[in-house]
C-alpha cells in the first residue's frame, strides 16, 4: 500500500497527510502514567466536595450517573460535569447503565438549547491525561455556545454548497465498498475516518438521516455499539488508551445535517507542522486501521 498521500476530509474539506511509514516509529503508543487523586471527588461519598448536582440518575443502591456544574468552567453557569458511572475504574465499555448515560447527555442538551442565547452545545468525553482529562474518574462535559464553532461552520457551508446530505451519501459509499467499514448494526454504522485527525479514528454513523443527537431513540441500541467499539480500540491498542468521544449534533432548529460520533485515541501528539499549517499528519492509514481492528473482532468471534 503507497505509504504516503493525501485525504480530504469529506465534510470539511480540511486536508490531512497520511504518512503509514512514520507509525514504524518507536512509541506510537507510549506508557500511561495516570497520578491519582487523594481523594477522587467523584466518587460516591466524597459529592460535598463537588458543586451542588443539577442531576442526578438514580440506580438500586444510590447515583450512577450525577451532573454538576463544572468548578471551572469555560463559560460560567454553561459548562456541566457529568459523572458517568459510581466506579472510579469504569469506561465506555464497562459502565451497564451505558443508555442511561446516553440518556443524560441528550437531557442536558435539551436544557440548555432551551436557554437563551444558546447557538450549539457541544457534548464530549475526554479519557486520559493525553486526551485533557485533569481526573481519572470516568466523566463527561457539556458546554453551551454562544456561537457556533468552526468544524460545524464547515460542515454546513459544504451542505449548502453542494445542496445533499454529504454524510449520508458518503456512509452509502462506504457501505458498499466495504473498506473501511468496522461493523454495522441495525440503526448505526461504524467506519474508520476517511481522512483521521488521529490514528484510528472512528466514526459511528446513524443509518437514518438524524439532524441532532437530541432526536435519537435508538440509546439501548448506541450504546452497545459505543461499547463494542471503544473494547475493541483499547483490546488493540492498550487497556489505558486515552481518547476523545465527541458528539458531532447540530441544534434542534438546524435540520439540514446528520450527527455522528467521533472517537480519536490519542497515540500520537501534534509537533509544530500541524501548529504551524492547521493540518495534521496521520501514521497509520485508516484501511489499515481497519484491519488492525477487524482481526481482533475476528478473533473475539472466534473464541
Amino acid at each position: 500500500m503507497m505509504s504516503f498521500f493525501i485525504r480530504e476530509d469529506p465534510l470539511t474539506g480540511d486536508r490531512h497527510v497520511i504518512a503509514s511509514v512514520r507509525s514504524k516509529r518507536p512509541h506510537l503508543v507510549g506508557q500511561i502514567q495516570t497520578e491519582e487523586p487523594f481523594q477522587c471527588p467523584f466518587c460516591p461519598g466524597s459529592e460535598l466536595l463537588t458543586p451542588k448536582e443539577v442531576m442526578r440518575v438514580e440506580g438500586e443502591s444510590g447515583w450512577i450517573v450525577r451532573v454538576i456544574p463544572n468548578k471551572f468552567p469555560a463559560i460560567p453557569h454553561m459548562h456541566d460535569v457529568i459523572v458517568d458511572s459510581p466506579s472510579h475504574r469504569g469506561d465506555l465499555d464497562t459502565i451497564p447503565h451505558l443508555d442511561k448515560l446516553l440518556w443524560t447527555y441528550r437531557e442536558r442538551m435539551v436544557h440548555y438549547y432551551s436557554t437563551e442565547g444558546v447557538r450549539f452545545v457541544a457534548l464530549f468525553r475526554n479519557r486520559g491525561r493525553e486526551a485533557g482529562a485533569s481526573i481519572p474518574h470516568p466523566h463527561s462535559q457539556v458546554v453551551a455556545l454562544p456561537f457556533y464553532p468552526k468544524r460545524f461552520l464547515k460542515e454546513k457551508e459544504r451542505y449548502g454548497r453542494e445542496n445533499r446530505d454529504i454524510l449520508g451519501n458518503f456512509l452509502e459509499r462506504e457501505m458498499s465498498i466495504q473498506e473501511r467499514v468496522l461493523m454495522v448494526s441495525r440503526n448505526f454504522c461504524v467506519l474508520l475516518a476517511y481522512a483521521p485527525v488521529t490514528p484510528y479514528e472512528v466514526w459511528i454513523v446513524p443509518k437514518e438521516r438524524v439532524s441532532s443527537f437530541i432526536f435519537e431513540r435508538n440509546l439501548e441500541e448506541l450504546a452497545g455499539v459505543i461499547r463494542e467499539t471503544v473494547s475493541v480500540l483499547k483490546e488493540l491498542l492498550g487497556e489505558d488508551l486515552p481518547y476523545n468521544l465527541t458528539f458531532q449534533s447540530a441544534p434542534p432548529w438546524d435540520r439540514d445535517y446528520r450527527y455522528y460520533i467521533r472517537i480519536l485515541p490519542r497515540v500520537s501528539v501534534f509537533g509544530g507542522f500541524e501548529l504551524e499549517t492547521e493540518s495534521v499528519i496521520v501514521s497509520v492509514a485508516p484501511e489499515e486501521a481497519v484491519r488492525d481492528l477487524r482481526t481482533v473482532m475476528y478473533a473475539r468471534n472466534t473464541e
